[in-house]
């Protein structure tokens, strides 16, 4: 059964940052929630689809500065394209703010008030990186150097790629400015200063967070299970302060005479769903406190990507709890996008611009179509392959539901006066007629369970079966013989069609709603099982347009490069493990190759073998790190890294079979000695999935 209609919900997603375009990658998740919203609204709930545009941080201040322009006028700039976009591709927001506003300014500081009343606030001097040419302290994005454990060159300030180490800035080994180098100014080596900062103390509220996350329904199980795991450690204290230069919102009641701090974006980031319903309800002559007061009853959902789960379901949570104001209901989080089976990336030339894709001719409706039946309720990545969704736009939306609608509204507009009859009355008739109201129902309950997938399948079924019934009445040929009785079979057909739109219309609303245009009447709501009869149709025109090879080249062609440049058509490939890491896939998508060809004598020089996982343990102090010991049926086990902490609890591998890079030199790792490295392959709801061999696989087999 569907829940009640009366339910008040705020439906939000992650906000877009204004420091670039957007891309595909952006509307996997713009996509699912507006089909979820769609859903609600069909539903007849009072709901409320709320997001923002992203506008402080670092990265936008020093990219306005390198536009030569106000980081006010930077943002603004890209806030009107992303306005533009998602109208585009009908992204039904009730309201899209920002957070560069005066509304988000004073939630930001009365959240951050709270939790100064509250004693969750301490202030204490860190060392950082100060670049003495750019007269500021850098960020951990901004700094680079050799990471402190395993000595790869060319690491981030705060984690490194090569051996999945985290640590702080100050660590590097020959650390450079990445502003200087950006810059051409070569590798200009900061110096360590101190500065005070504010810090949250997180584990106040650690016994709360165990509490929410644990309840039934507020994550996925896959996502549970990760924060049961950081949840299992003292929380960290969370630095919420950034020093200037700075675009962000200004720290008050500081000590007098301190030079002026910030709050780090990600504090006031979140904020923005709090402050755009402000917004949004003021202008309605309705108050935020009737969707986010403590006592409301508002279910409150966020939908979000994997990368950012830590954020929104540890620091968010907590900041709302402690400053009064209701928690989320559900935090949903979805997949990653790949593009032709690797990650989309201007590196791999498979980075696409949704602007671009518009440009090139790309139908709105075939990418939500497309997206929309490929995603389930897990956190499973979703990959684009241009020849599936031109096969299944064409094969599905086109060929199946709406053949069934343009065929029979076609046959009935020229041959019987477009005039509706009743349904026929025979026992099919009435028992497909049954299913239609049926599918209806189990539509919706999969779109709450956020299953669009189940969904449009559906309503794929639900249409076939009338395809079915109508290919073999073949009313068409008993026009002459039997008009009526052919009338009934097209009203039939027709009210098949109008329902399966009503299920597809969170989909794809442009099509339900040629549907709606065509026959002349609204879609049914979700308990009206009443069909259209003895009425007329108007002419019919064809729903959505086929998707031809044409398209996918022009698309194709648009893909950009690095630089830049259009890139050739990418080629559907495998992601291909990290060799310099314990773990395959660790690194960034920013700073990811695109596969080269090698001969099969080089492939060969790799020694692949099957080794079983005795025992694993989290190496300490480095919290994406395992310590495997595995037995590769030689004289002793090996002891094996693998940075993939966050995606398995050590108990999870022992036992298993394992594919094994046999033949790497030794490195140390975070004061461990690894000999090899375990495969694991990218994607799946852990992020990492171990590359595992059958269990009569023995210790030692060579893989091949």
């Amino acid at each position: 059964m569907v829940s009640p209609p009366a339910m008040r919900t705020l439906v939000t997603m992650a906000l877009p940052y204004a420091n670039g375009s957007l891309h595909l990658g952006h509307f996997v998740e713009a996509i699912q929630t507006d089909v979820y919203v769609r859903a609600l609204r069909a539903l007849g709930r009072d709901v409320a689809f709320i997001c923002a545009d992203d506008m402080h941080g670092t990265p936008i201040e020093v990219n306005a500065a390198k536009a030569g322009v106000p980081p006010e006028q930077f943002v603004e700039r890209y806030h009107r394209e992303h306005r533009e976009d998602y109208a585009a591709f009908q992204i039904s927001f009730d309201e899209f703010y920002k957070t560069h506003s005066e509304e988000n300014r004073l939630h930001t500081q009365r959240i951050y008030r709270k939790l100064v009343e509250r004693g969750s606030v301490e202030r204490r001097d860190v060392e950082q990186l100060f670049c003495e040419v750019d007269r500021r302290f850098l960020p951990d994005r901004y700094v680079r150097g050799q990471c402190p454990v395993c000595g790869a060159k060319d690491q981030y300030g705060d984690s490194c790629e090569v051996c999945g180490s985290t640590y702080e800035p100050v660590q590097l080994k020959d650390p450079y400015c990445a502003i200087c180098k950006d810059a051409g100014r070569g590798e200009v080596r900061p110096v360590v200063r101190r500065s005070a900062h504010y810090f949250v103390k997180l584990s106040q509220y650690q016994d709360f967070l165990r509490e929410w996350t644990a309840t039934p329904g507020r994550v996925q199980p896959e996502i549970r299970a990760f924060l049961a795991r950081w949840l299992a450690e003292p929380l960290k204290d969370w630095d919420i302060s950034r020093d200037e230069p700075y675009f962000g919102f200004e720290i008050p009641d500081r000590p007098p005479g301190e030079e002026k701090k910030y709050f780090y974006v990600w504090l006031d980031a979140p904020t923005g769903y709090l402050s755009s319903t402000d917004h949004w309800a003021r202008k309605r002559g309705r108050t935020v406190e009737e969707w986010w007061g403590a006592d409301s009853g508002t279910e409150i959902i966020h939908f979000i990507g994997k990368d950012i789960v830590y954020f929104h379901t540890l620091f968010w949570p907590a900041m709302l709890h402690a400053s009064g104001w209701r928690v989320p209901a559900h935090v949903h989080v979805h997949g990653m996008l790949t593009v032709e089976g690797t990650k989309m990336s201007k590196t791999r030339g498979t980075f696409i611009n949704a602007r671009d894709c518009l440009d090139a001719g790309l139908a709105p409706e075939w990418l939500r179509f497309y997206f929309a039946a490929n995603l389930g309720p897990s956190a499973s990545d979703i990959d684009l392959s241009l020849s599936e969704m031109k096969n299944r736009v064409n094969g599905e939306l086109l060929n199946n539901v709406g053949n069934l609608a343009n065929r029979a509204q076609s046959i009935l507009w020229k041959s019987l006066s477009g005039n509706l009859g009743l349904l026929p009355s025979d026992s099919e008739a009435v028992a497909l007629w049954n299913q239609a109201s049926l599918s209806r129902a189990h539509a919706m309950e999969a779109y709450l369970r956020y299953d669009s997938r189940s969904a449009v399948q559906t309503a794929l079924a639900l249409s076939a079966a009338a395809n079915e019934r109508l290919q073999r009445k073949q009313p068409w040929k008993i026009i002459s013989s039997d008009a009526e009785g052919a009338r009934r079979e097209l009203t039939l057909a027709i009210n098949v069609a109008r329902t399966c739109a009503a299920m597809l219309q969170p989909v794809v609303p442009r099509f339900a709603q040629g549907i709606v245009e065509q026959t002349g009447a609204p879609l049914p709501a979700v308990t009206d099982n009443k069909p259209l009869e003895e009425t007329n149709i108007r002419e019919p025109k064809p729903l959505v347009r086929k998707m031809e090879d044409d398209d996918v080249r022009k698309l194709t062609s648009r893909f950009v490069g690095e630089g830049g440049a259009a890139a050739e058509a990418p080629r559907s490939a495998p992601a291909r493990p990290d060799a310099a890491s314990g773990s395959a896939g660790a690194a960034r998508e920013a700073t990811s190759e695109g596969p080269r060809e090698i001969s099969v004598e080089q492939f060969g020089e790799i020694d692949l073998r099957a080794g079983k996982v005795l025992a694993a343990e989290r190496v300490p102090k480095a919290d994406k790190l395992l310590k495997l010991t595995i037995d590769l049926g030689e004289a002793a086990p090996r002891i094996i890294v693998s940075g993939v902490a966050q995606a398995y609890r050590p108990e999870e591998l022992v036992g298993r079979t394992v594919a094994v890079v046999a033949n790497l030199p030794k490195k140390p790792l975070r004061g461990v000695e690894s000999h090899g490295m375990v495969l694991f392959a990218t994607g799946g709801p852990r992020g990492f999935t171990v590359v595992e061999l059958g269990e009569d696989v023995q210790p030692g087999a060579k893989v091949k």
